[in-house]
């Protein structure tokens, strides 16, 4: 089973990339990306129907948060870099993105693109997936980002595969930036997984200035 594209209700303005289709300990896969569908639901009594509400609704109140409420729920279209199944990472990892993965979810977010034109800005969430995304040209970032984000052996020669970095907390380097496309006119803006929105006490002090940058950004936003 393939996940399918969250696409947006009214005319899409936000484009937002997870990672891939699944609860990390779980291997049921989402219909849509991110269960945004659970969203526009009532909120489920079932425990594990729960679990797919709260990540769909962290997910569209995160980038409520983040723009000030200038992009509405029914504006954003939500994809994955990965929306196939992939081998569960080992416990506490990340799970890996091949990148023949990566490059068709790259092909993917370039046909979203195009098919709506009306998109401005695009939330990539996570470190693997902001790493991919510029590793295959689609944004750059002026640091070392890439280089101190490339995936470490160990990782790689793991059976399964898991994502770790060759140094560590580079996500900060990137997230609660603003980066521009080379070719186009999108806004490119790094930002964690919905999974750890809202920021609590642990994340809130490598992160929090960085999520002010974004909202201070907006604040200045017109037209929206």
């Amino acid at each position: 089973m393939k996940t399918e594209d969250w696409r947006a209700i009214e005319t899409a303005k936000a484009l937002v990339i997870g990672h891939d289709p699944r609860l990390k300990n779980s291997d049921t896969i989402a219909q849509y990306a991110l269960f945004a569908e659970y969203y526009f639901k009532e909120v489920p009594s079932n425990t594990s129907e729960r679990r797919k509400y709260g990540l769909a609704k962290a997910t569209f109140e995160h980038i409520k948060y983040l723009t000030n409420n200038k992009i509405k729920p029914d504006s954003i279209y939500i994809t994955n870099l990965c929306n196939e199944s992939l081998p569960h990472a080992p416990k506490d990892r990340m799970v890996y993105i091949p990148i023949e993965k990566a490059m068709e979810g790259l092909d993917n977010i370039n046909k979203i693109l195009r098919e709506n034109p009306f998109i401005e800005y695009v939330f990539p969430m996570s470190l693997q997936v902001n790493y991919w995304l510029q590793k295959l040209g689609f944004y750059k970032s002026n640091n070392d980002f890439l280089k101190l984000t490339e995936p470490h052996e160990k990782g790689l020669l793991n059976d399964p595969q898991y994502f770790k970095p060759k140094i560590n907390r580079t996500f900060q380097l990137i997230c609660g930036n603003i980066y521009s496309q080379e070719d186009g006119n999108l806004k490119i803006l790094p930002i964690l997984h919905s999974i750890q929105f809202p920021l609590n006490s642990i994340v809130l002090p490598s992160y929090g200035p960085a999520y002010e940058r974004i909202k201070d950004y907006f604040n200045v936003q017109t037209g929206l």
